[in-house]
């Protein structure tokens, strides 16, 4: 015969299950909530602008020549090394030969970087600041700050301005 003390640790492993799988539970539907708020305002911004996805921008527009598809040009994010930019036009972002309609995108994340020195390659990129542009189709597009000239301030201009 099986006293309580024979079957405590079946229940604390069943205990450790059953709260892993509420943290999972718990910690994807805040992830699909603040996404879902994101979403909420990317089509508030589309219906100001009678359904188009544009970026709204209050500053300086870029000096350079209107996209035939996407309009004027509005930010250009110059590359540290040789020629180029990212290019974020009124309805479209044009980085390193892909063309992405803002219409295309489903979530647009920036993340800081962390200050200071990096030694190895690996520091580089795991503390670099970057922005992800996640396209409905297709791979994601990353703008990080060791190969771009770009700031704080205008990236979140940027994701604000698109409605993330």
């Amino acid at each position: 015969m099986m006293n309580l003390s024979d079957l405590f640790p079946m229940f604390f492993f069943l205990a450790i299950i059953a709260a892993f799988i509420v943290f999972t539970v718990l910690y994807f539907k805040a992830f699909y909530a603040g996404r879902a708020k994101r979403q909420e305002n990317v089509e508030e911004q589309r219906k100001r602008h009678g359904g188009e996805y544009v970026l709204e921008w209050n500053g300086p527009l870029a000096q350079g020549e209107a996209d035939q598809e996407f309009g004027k040009l509005v930010v250009a994010i110059p590359k540290k090394r040789g020629n180029g930019s990212a290019r974020f036009y009124e309805k479209g972002v044009i980085v390193d030969q892909k063309r992405v309609p803002y219409s295309e995108v489903k979530d647009i994340v920036y993340l800081k970087g962390r200050p200071g020195k990096k030694y190895t390659l690996k520091a580089a990129m795991r503390d670099s600041a970057v922005m992800w542009i996640y396209r409905k189709k297709g791979s994601t597009i990353g703008i990080r700050d060791f190969s771009y000239q770009f700031d704080e301030q205008t990236m979140e201009h940027i994701r604000t301005g698109l409605g993330y």
